[in-house]
């Protein structure tokens, strides 16, 4: 039987091809590598079933087939509907067909480019899509072909493996920032309400300085007054002895005066103080308000950003950023699980070299290397870092961004500008 058609048969029922080859025929002797049919999504080893569903299929593409299937989606969340389609895959039935039907049209460009290179090949091929972010189809071709040996099957398992449990990490990591950057924004308001308990008693312990100084400025008028009444009896008084009684008396209330005039001197200089004081607070509540309301909206912005960057596809507007290697050169050290959630929620694969390059540039050129674009805040940098970047970046031909700001608005500006829209949403 000629080989052309034997692949006609093949092509006819792939699954069941053995049965139309003639007694003793040998695919060696022919020189033809022809490989069995896919196998059916409950035809695949048991440790792809899980990974298969939940790498290749996104929870909305999920939810449909659960609802083609004539099951409601409503009140599941995302880890039942999954039970539910990995608990499937155990035989044929509706909710399995649904599957397989999905996932071959969804990945039938990729079943048609790598379901017949041999299996060293495959590996291969398989080694630079994963490392390269793009592996969903070549993975789910690599379940359904039946000719891959179990030492292929184990890689390519622990590839998808490590992966889920490195992807889990680097939420919880975001989670975690997340949750400390509100941790700080309490505390700043706390800190904030604290302030202003401190002015309000300033300014009652002002108020009730300024009712002592105009006490004590009354009790200084009534004082000179005494005093020319008394200067005015002691002109007319002709008695010796009555007259030093009264310049006695004179003596007394002049030293009674100095300690009052001192006593208001203390209170002035107290009344100075506690101003200067309580102007330095209300610029320093000015400062913290100022301070709040910027990191109000910051916080606002980015809790606005994540909850509009949740999913991704070809139809999004940002699609050009995923899985393109970002690397920022710099900036602020406290934001770089800010500028890691930006990037790496956006589809991109983020990272980040802190300026110093230490006597040595071989880290930054490396980074460099294998980056896609390069963001270099010039107000967090050194001459030399920016320098460094721009002449790496020509070298290796890469896209570098010098950028006014660290901030994560300046960041989200320069990946709009690179991935040619008009804002990172989707």
């Amino acid at each position: 039987m000629q080989t052309a058609t034997i692949q006609k048969l093949i092509e006819r029922d792939p699954r069941d091809h053995r049965d139309f080859l003639p007694d003793g025929f040998d695919f060696e002797q022919t020189g033809e590598h022809i490989n069995p049919g896919p196998l059916r999504f409950w035809e695949i080893d048991h440790f792809f079933k899980c990974p298969a569903i939940g790498t290749c299929l996104d929870i909305a593409e999920q939810k449909q087939i659960l609802k083609n299937a004539g099951i409601s989606p409503k009140r599941k969340n995302p880890f039942q509907i999954h039970e539910i389609l990995v608990s499937s895959s155990e035989n044929e039935n509706k909710i399995s067909r649904k599957v397989d039907l999905k996932l071959g049209r969804k990945f039938r460009s990729e079943i048609e480019k790598f379901f017949d290179p041999r299996e060293d090949e495959f590996m291969r091929l398989w080694k630079a899509h994963f490392e390269g972010g793009e592996f969903e189809g070549i993975f789910w071709v690599a379940a359904i072909r039946p000719d891959l040996s179990p030492k292929a099957r184990r890689a390519i398992f622990g590839d998808i493996h490590m992966a889920m449990h490195l992807g889990a990490r680097r939420q919880n990591e975001a989670r975690q920032a997340l949750v400390n950057q509100q941790k700080n924004s309490q505390e700043l308001t706390l800190r904030l309400k604290e302030a202003s308990g401190t002015g309000r008693i300033l300014r009652k312990e002002n108020k009730r300085l300024k009712d002592s100084l105009a006490k004590l400025q009354e009790r200084n008028s009534s004082l000179d007054k005494e005093k020319l009444r008394l200067e005015k009896e002691m002109a007319g008084l002709q008695n010796y002895s009555l007259l030093a009684q009264l310049r006695t008396e004179n003596q007394d209330l002049q030293l009674q005066l100095r300690s009052l005039f001192k006593e208001i001197e203390d209170y002035q200089r107290r009344l100075n103080g506690v101003q200067r004081r309580n102007e330095e607070l209300e610029s320093e509540l000015d400062r913290q308000r100022e301070i709040n309301r910027c990191l109000g909206e910051e916080i606002e912005t980015i809790i606005t950003q994540f909850a509009n960057m949740n999913s991704c596809d070809e139809t999004c507007p940002s699609f050009s950023l995923c899985r393109k290697r970002i690397l920022i050169v710099g900036g602020m050290t406290k934001m770089k699980a800010f500028y890691r959630k930006l990037i790496e929620d956006n589809g991109g694969v983020f990272e980040y070299h802190d300026g110093y390059t230490r006597g040595s540039t071989k880290s930054l050129d490396c980074q460099i290397r294998r980056a896609d674009v390069v963001l270099c805040p010039v107000n967090c940098n050194g001459h030399n870092a920016c320098s460094m970047a721009k002449r790496l970046g020509k070298k290796y031909k890469r896209t570098v961004k010098m950028l006014p700001g660290s901030g994560l608005s300046a960041i989200s500006r320069a990946l709009l500008e690179y991935c040619g829209v008009q804002n990172i949403q989707c």
